[in-house]
């Protein structure tokens, strides 16, 4: 999926955040923000969402000084999710069908997103998730493919999302899960640091992606994630960053979001903010 015009504006809204939101000094901000517009104007548009992000938050990260400007952010969101998990542990426990509940949790966690547009209260949509229709819902196809299967590989997204992601890879107790995380901070993406706060390495071995996009990119992925990708016998993939850089994967991948942008609700046929589990499947042939 390439950047569209639309994606411009979101972008720079994204870094707008960063600038006022992330700890950058007042008399810094409007160098950022300058760099940004100077960075999108001459910025290859003929790439994916991603890959465009990649680049911009690299050159952030450059200018701010800061090896991780979203790290408190990072931090906060873990912190606030971690309380919850007693609370959401009793409710899977009680639940009439755990595993569905646990999916429902795992995409309304995709809400904890400085990327996109920050339009969703993460308290206000675990509430919702519980009872609401999920636009697209793919839940008995997962839950068919993963019942006798071999293996799971599961692309996580942001931090303090990863938590939820924890209690739907407890909920399977998969006995041979791999979950992804990025190769290096950006955006509040979650990094190898994120997956161990988050307790991932007690519920599947933890990989990184070999970059660090807020996406897959397929290009630039190492060779150990390139080879999970290939043989799992299933893959879950978070988030639109992961769906906007394997869209055309060429392989099926369940991808869990919450419906953050008009494009990405195009493609997919539903509305901005709808809940989504959508089975990708790849063209016949």
């Amino acid at each position: 999926m390439e950047v569209a015009n639309e994606c411009i504006p979101c972008t720079l809204k994204s870094c707008l955040r960063l600038i006022e939101d992330g700890g950058v000094e007042p008399d810094e901000r409007e160098h950022l923000l300058r760099e940004t517009l100077s960075f999108l104007a001459a910025a290859d548009w003929h790439q994916s969402p991603p890959s465009l992000a990649r680049g911009l938050h690299a050159m952030l990260r450059r200018e701010g000084r800061s090896d991780d400007p979203y790290a408190d952010i990072k931090r906060r969101s873990n912190e606030a999710m971690l309380e919850r998990v007693p609370e959401l542990r009793a409710d899977l426990a009680a639940a009439s069908d755990p595993f569905a509940l646990a999916v429902r949790l795992a995409v309304a966690g995709n809400v904890i997103d400085f990327g996109a547009r920050h339009l969703f209260d993460p308290a206000e949509t675990i509430g919702r998730v519980m009872t609401a229709d999920l636009a697209v819902d793919a839940t008995e196809d997962l839950r068919a493919d993963l019942n006798g299967s071999g293996s799971l590989l599961y692309i996580g997204d942001n931090a303090g999302e990863i938590v939820l992601d924890g209690l739907l890879l407890e909920t399977l107790g998969h006995p041979r899960a791999t979950f992804a995380v990025r190769g290096g901070p950006v955006i509040n993406d979650a990094t190898l640091d994120d997956a161990r706060k988050a307790g991932i390495p007690s519920l599947a071995r933890v990989i990184t992606t070999g970059d660090d996009a807020p996406g897959v990119i397929p290009s630039r992925v190492s060779d150990e994630f390139a080879a999970e990708f290939e043989k799992a016998d299933v893959v879950i993939a978070k988030g639109q960053g992961n769906l906007e850089g394997l869209w055309d994967a060429p392989r099926e991948v369940y991808f869990l979001l919450t419906v953050k942008c008009e494009r990405v609700a195009r493609h997919i046929g539903v509305g901005v903010g709808d809940f989504v589990v959508w089975k990708h499947a790849p063209p016949a042939g």
